[in-house]
């Protein structure tokens, strides 16, 4: 009997560390949201999070858009070939990562091109590149408020209220 118990508990614990270990981090949630596999149920859940302030990625005031949020996340996340450690939501629906570029504007037509985006937007140096994908998800690579020196890579969801 002592035996069977013993088996019981070990099969217990290994299906709460399997169970916990499929949970996504916010990092994880975070990256799937810029990859533009998410859906608006998990952006809700994401934007819930950050309400609540139990999201478990450090603030970064110095990245922070007006009107969003940014975070520092490690290890880096890679979005669409572009690897970063800024994690940054432009608003409740947009969720990019935040990567330096010595030449952003060209670094995006580039990354742009091999995504497959229209230009949507080219004003005063600013850049907006866009695709649906159709399911509400639209992937992104646009500049950041200093379009001199970043660049955003990511995606936006539709609101469909």
């Amino acid at each position: 009997m002592k035996v069977s118990f013993a088996i019981a508990t070990l099969a217990g614990c290994l299906f709460t560390f399997s169970a916990s270990a499929a949970t996504p981090t916010h990092g994880e949630l975070f990256q799937a949201l810029a990859e533009c596999q998410g859906n608006l149920k998990q952006v809700g859940a994401f934007n819930e999070l950050v309400d609540a302030k139990q999201l478990s990625l450090a603030n970064d005031e110095a990245h922070t858009p007006w009107g969003g949020g940014a975070w520092q996340v490690t290890p880096a996340l890679t979005v669409h070939g572009v690897s970063s450690s800024t994690a940054v939501m432009i608003d409740r629906f947009g969720f990019f990562l935040q990567t330096a570029s010595s030449s952003p504007k060209a670094d995006a037509e580039k990354l742009a091109s091999t995504l497959k985006l229209k230009k949507v937007l080219d004003t005063e140096g600013y850049v907006d590149y866009q695709r649906s994908l159709g399911n509400g998800a639209i992937v992104r690579v646009l500049s950041t408020e200093n379009k001199d020196s970043d660049l955003y890579v990511g995606c936006s969801y539709q609101d469909a209220s």
